[in-house]
């Protein structure tokens, strides 16, 4: 189970140590969510990832046209005041809203 350590989870290497493990238009991406948390003081990269554990496929180089189409998609909705109904409730490990 993921515990923050370092490599433990890609997501954690860039959140938390500023690692870059994922393609450079992958990267991009996850950056524009993460611009999105820090003004919304959201976890989308966190604790409210919903996509786990495809970010262990994508880390690897698989899968990469699903990761664009997801992550185009999040951050656009993020950008737009959406995302409740993809964000997971991390106590339930469901979406806040049903879509």
């Amino acid at each position: 189970m993921p515990n923050g350590r370092l490599h433990d989870n890609p997501l954690s290497d860039f959140t938390i140590y500023g690692l870059r493990p994922f393609p450079p238009d992958i990267m991009e991406l996850l950056e524009r969510i993460q611009t999105w948390a820090r003004a919304s003081g959201g976890f989308p990269l966190g604790e409210n990832w919903p996509y786990s554990p495809k970010e262990f496929e994508w880390v690897q180089g698989e899968n990469l046209d699903e990761a664009r189409r997801l992550l185009l998609s999040f951050a656009e909705m993020l950008e737009a005041g959406r995302g409740d109904e993809v964000l997971l409730d991390p106590r339930k490990r469901k979406p806040f809203k049903k879509p």
